[in-house]
C-alpha cells in the first residue's frame, strides 16, 4: 500500500489530528485524494458513511479506517488518543480486509447503495407503505415508516426502533417498523423481518404527501407515488483490520 486520503468531520479537534496524520504519514506513503488505496476516516460513525460515499465508486480499491473523535464510533478502531498507534499499524503491519454488506436501493431509474440503511418516513402524517417480498405481497404497512438495514446498520436507526442487532458480514437485510400502527383496523407483521440475498424487497408509496426516503447520509423529499426497490448489493466496504476488536467489544464500547 502507497497511497492514502483522509475524511475529517470538520470540527476543530479532527482538524488538528488530520493534519497531524498527514505529517508522519507521509513520511513514508503518498498523500492521494483521487485514488487512494487506504482512507482514514477521523469523526464518528457519520465521517465514517460519509468516507465511504465519496468513494462508492472505487470500494473495490479503498480500504477504510477510522480515528474516533466523533459521539459514536462503532465503525473506529482507534480512539483519538491512539492516532499514534495508528500511524505504526500502517507502517509495520500487514493490512487484513474485512468486508461489510451494502444494499442497492433503485427508484426514479437510479441506483443508490447504503452501508447502513435506507428509510421510507413520514413524521406528519401516517405512511402507507405496501410491502413485496420477491413480487409477493407481503403486508399494507400504516404508520411511521419502515427502515432496511444492513448488519453493519442494525445497530444504528435499527437498533432504535428495536430491531434486532446483527453481526456484520452476512448478506443479510432486515426490515424493521417505525411506528407501525396496529389495531383492529390496521395490521402489519409488527416486528423486523430478516431476509436473505436470495430476496429483494419493494415498497410502494400511498399518500406520498411530507414521505421523505432517507439513504444512510442523503435525504430525498417525494413528489409523487414512488416504488422502490431493495435488494443485497454486490458492493462490499472494505474495512482495514490491523487490530482485531471483537464484535462484543464494539458493543460494549458503544452501548455498556
Amino acid at each position: 500500500m502507497q497511497r492514502y486520503a483522509i475524511v475529517e468531520r470538520g470540527d476543530e479537534a479532527s482538524a488538528k489530528l488530520s493534519k497531524k496524520l498527514r505529517k508522519d504519514l507521509d513520511a513514508f506513503l503518498t498523500y492521494d485524494e483521487l485514488h487512494p488505496e487506504l482512507v482514514i476516516s477521523v469523526g464518528g460513525d457519520g465521517t465514517m458513511l460519509r468516507s465511504v460515499h465519496d468513494y462508492i465508486d472505487q470500494l473495490e480499491e479503498v480500504a477504510f479506517v477510522g480515528i474516533h473523535t466523533g459521539t459514536l464510533g462503532f465503525f473506529t478502531d482507534y480512539t483519538i488518543d491512539e492516532a499514534n498507534l495508528l500511524v505504526y499499524d500502517i507502517k509495520d503491519k500487514a493490512l487484513t480486509v474485512e468486508k461489510r454488506s451494502m444494499i442497492e436501493i433503485e427508484f426514479h431509474e437510479q441506483k443508490f447503495y447504503a452501508l447502513n440503511e435506507m428509510r421510507l418516513e413520514n413524521s406528519i402524517h401516517s405512511q402507507v407503505i405496501d410491502v413485496f417480498i420477491n413480487g409477493e405481497h407481503l403486508e399494507t404497512f400504516r404508520g411511521n415508516g419502515l427502515c432496511v438495514s444492513t448488519p453493519s446498520g442494525s445497530t444504528a436507526y435499527n437498533k432504535s426502533i428495536h430491531g434486532a442487532i446483527m453481526a456484520p458480514g452476512p448478506e443479510l437485510m432486515q426490515i424493521s417498523e417505525i411506528a407501525g400502527i396496529n389495531h383492529n383496523a390496521y395490521r402489519s407483521l409488527g416486528s423486523s423481518l430478516i431476509l436473505n440475498d436470495s430476496q429483494h424487497v419493494r415498497l410502494e408509496t400511498q399518500n406520498y404527501q411530507n414521505a421523505v426516503l432517507c439513504i444512510d447520509l442523503d435525504a430525498f423529499h417525494l413528489e409523487e407515488n414512488v416504488t422502490i426497490d431493495v435488494s443485497m448489493s454486490k458492493k462490499y466496504a472494505r474495512f482495514a483490520s490491523y487490530r482485531q476488536v471483537s464484535f462484543v467489544d464494539r458493543l460494549k464500547k458503544a452501548f455498556l
